[in-house]
């Protein structure tokens, strides 16, 4: 081994004992030994010698917030001597006003001298301390589940770099915030200084009685010192008391109205077609709207529809929405309804209600949409002889446009009931005549399985239109001579072919048009085709319901 090597090698050993016999030195010291409440300042703790432990903080927390933390390690060699240097630079915030010894901290059995600071009161006109919080709640007082508005302004004279500013959270009770739109800006000025002014707003929703607490707010930021030195200031706002009151029970009228308070509330009606008239069994969409000032969609109510005699409604799923802005939370809920007239005639839509209470009045209200009388047409291309009744009512809708087409009505009633009665006649006399075989019979019945064999496979096949037009076709021809809808053969047949046929008319106009499953339906058309075959009198009687 070289003399070279040797000397080296020597040379680092010494330099590795001379680290390791440092005794650790730990001091402190302050950036600044006065500063502002709400400012943040830096400890700095120095260790002479190497050590790899932390340095314990405990002590500090009694009067002080840690903010943040660091450490660097350097080494420095001068006239031939090595010093390791470790340095911890820690940022606190002062819990409150008064002065302050900060207590020697501990490291390796060694501890850091004490060090004093004074925290003087935040005042208007120390450059750091020009920034502040307004905070206002409205209305003060407020019902349970009503909104309120939160609005807090944040006040800047001076530039801030990084910079932080905390939701508003309520205490003493449960409640739903939700942020309105987004921040606005803009300039002001108080106390000849001017100011710029980040304003926020919330919508809060308290959801019990009682008093609801709004705690403070804060603001976060890096500001530039008259020492041209940067600190963390903090600023909070003031605590707000909200006072809640409890439900107002609904009217007599309405003893199962849902709470339903909200500043203004409308319900609205649109209809895919004229409404003033049906087409018997075709479906019409109702769509019904209600708009709501100061409630979230989730607080909107189901509405509820009135069944009538003569008419089916089947809702769709609601759509929910929501804005915001300014003014609070904007709500709305619409909800669509197939509406199938079940019968000819005149039928009347029963109107629509929603008790709502107003807030603002303190008094409960009710939307509404008014009944209304519809006339409901037949789809069938026949004639039909009409009644003495019905030639009246003829008479006076066609009165404006003479009395040729009032003749002409007339004639063709008169033909249809000739005819009517030249058929009659003739059948009933072959019926009387002996033959061989019943050709009606004959014909009829091979038609009638082949028409179910079809419905039958488009249940198998999930189905659900080309079902119902093979069952309206299936009905027109061998139920009834009456006008046929889904909902008049439902009336008509025994109770496990009215139950799928009442499914299918459902699903047909309902929520779940999609998901239509026709094995309930198939297997009751199958039992009644093959109680027709057999034709015994058990199956008469059971299938004789239907054809009434």
């Amino acid at each position: 081994m070289s003399k070279k090597l040797i000397a080296t090698l020597l040379f680092g050993f010494l330099f590795i004992g001379k680290l390791f016999a440092q005794e650790p030195e730990l001091n402190a010291s302050l950036d600044r030994s006065v500063v502002n409440e709400n400012e943040s300042f830096t400890y700095t703790l120095y260790v002479q010698g190497q050590t790899s432990i932390e340095p314990d903080l405990n002590s500090l927390s009694n009067d002080f917030e840690i903010l943040q933390r660091s450490r660097n390690t350097s080494i420095q060699m001068i006239n031939g001597t090595t010093s390791q240097l470790t340095e911890w630079r820690i940022q606190l915030m002062p819990l409150s006003v008064g002065n302050f010894t900060i207590p020697p901290v501990q490291l390796a059995g060694s501890l850091s001298n004490p060090v004093q600071v004074q925290v003087l009161p935040a005042t208007t006109g120390d450059t750091p301390g020009e920034i502040f919080i307004e905070v206002e709640l409205m209305p003060f007082t407020a019902y349970v589940q009503s909104q309120v508005i939160y609005t807090l302004r944040l006040f800047r004279a001076i530039n801030t770099g990084r910079s932080s500013l905390t939701t508003p959270e309520a205490t003493g009770g449960e409640a739903i915030i939700v942020p309105l739109g987004e921040d606005r800006e803009f300039r002001t000025r108080r106390d000849d200084k001017d100011f710029i002014v980040l304003e926020r707003q919330y919508a809060i929703f308290p959801q019990a009685a009682g008093e609801l607490i709004i705690e403070p707010v804060t603001f976060e930021g890096v500001v530039l010192t008259a020492s041209g030195l940067s600190s963390l200031q903090r600023v909070r706002s003031g605590v707000l008391a909200l006072s809640v009151q409890a439900a107002v029970p609904p009217p007599q009228e309405y003893p199962n109205a849902s709470w339903v308070p909200a500043s203004s509330l409308n319900l609205s009606e649109l209809w895919s077609d004229d409404p003033g008239e049906f087409t018997l069994g075709i479906p019409q969409t109702r769509t019904l709207t209600i708009e709501a000032e100061g409630l979230i969609e989730t607080q909107l109510p189901e509405i509820t529809m009135l069944q009538t005699e003569g008419v089916r409604q089947y809702s769709d799923q609601p759509e929910l929405e929501r804005e915001t802005g300014p003014e609070g939370v904007q709500a709305t809920r619409i909800e669509r309804f197939a509406v199938i007239a079940q019968s000819p005639g005149q039928v009347t839509i029963p109107a629509v209600e929603l008790p709502w209470f107003n807030v603002v009045d303190g008094a409960w209200e009710v939307a509404r949409v008014d009944p209304r009388v519809s006339v409901v047409i037949n789809n069938q291309n026949e004639f039909l002889s009409p009644s003495i009744g019905q030639l009246e009512e003829i008479t006076d809708l066609e009165s404006a446009a003479g009395n040729e087409r009032l003749w002409q009505w007339v004639s063709a009633a008169l033909l249809s009931a000739w005819l009517l009665t030249l058929l009659v006649f003739r059948f009933g006399w072959i019926r009387r005549t002996p033959t061989r075989s019943e050709p009606s019979v004959v014909l009829k019945k091979p038609r009638e399985n082949q028409m179910l064999r079809g419905v039958i496979a488009a249940c198998e096949k999930n189905d659900p239109e080309t079902t119902r037009s093979l069952l309206l076709e299936w009905s027109e021809n061998y139920v009834a001579s009456e006008p046929k809808t889904l909902g008049y053969l439902a009336a008509k047949a025994p109770e496990d072919l009215a139950k799928a046929v009442s499914n299918l008319e459902k699903n047909l106009y309902g929520p779940s048009a999609d998901s239509w499953d026709g094995r309930a339906l198939s297997i009751a058309i199958k039992k009644y085709s093959r109680s027709q075959r057999t034709g015994d009198k058990t199956t008469e009687e059971v299938l004789q319901p239907l054809y009434r």
